[in-house]
């Protein structure tokens, strides 16, 4: 059996967040979750349960970065959450700026994405400040 995922609930708009002081590397920066993180989920159902994730476009150093972690309520979504993300998005405008979200931090099961890192990829051109972001993503399937 294949089950289709789409998610309107967890497309989300946030505007660039305010300068932090990490030392922005070429690749991939590690964050702690903060309040600027808006929290979301990608639900399955009831019985297949949920991915939460946390997530945040930050200012590292003049460069605009996509932050993220998540953690799963389930052992059937923790291990679908690599799927997922790789279907992951963020626009500004009608523009996709970034595809596959799979470097968001994985956090244990049921973890509080309170108490974990993020992973944080940066975007490439501008760094974005005054721009809204919006992230989303394409359907998903999965085998059972």
């Amino acid at each position: 059996m294949v089950r289709s995922f789409k998610s309107a609930l967890a497309v989300a708009a946030l505007t660039l967040a305010g300068t932090l002081p990490a030392a922005a590397q070429q690749g991939i920066v590690e964050v702690p979750v903060n309040k600027g993180f808006v929290v979301n989920e990608l639900n399955w159902n009831s019985a297949l349960g949920k991915i939460e994730f946390a997530w945040a476009v930050l200012d590292i150093r003049g460069v605009a970065h996509v932050c993220g972690a998540s953690s799963a309520s389930t052992s059937f979504a923790h291990r679908n959450t690599k799927t997922a993300f790789r279907k992951g998005w963020v626009k500004v405008g009608d523009v996709k700026v970034m595809k596959n979200l799979s470097f968001f931090t994985r956090a244990p099961r049921k973890a509080d994405l309170s108490t974990v890192k993020a992973r944080c990829k940066p975007l490439s051109g501008s760094s974005g400040k005054g721009k809204k972001f919006l992230l989303g993503f394409d359907p998903v399937r999965v085998r059972l």
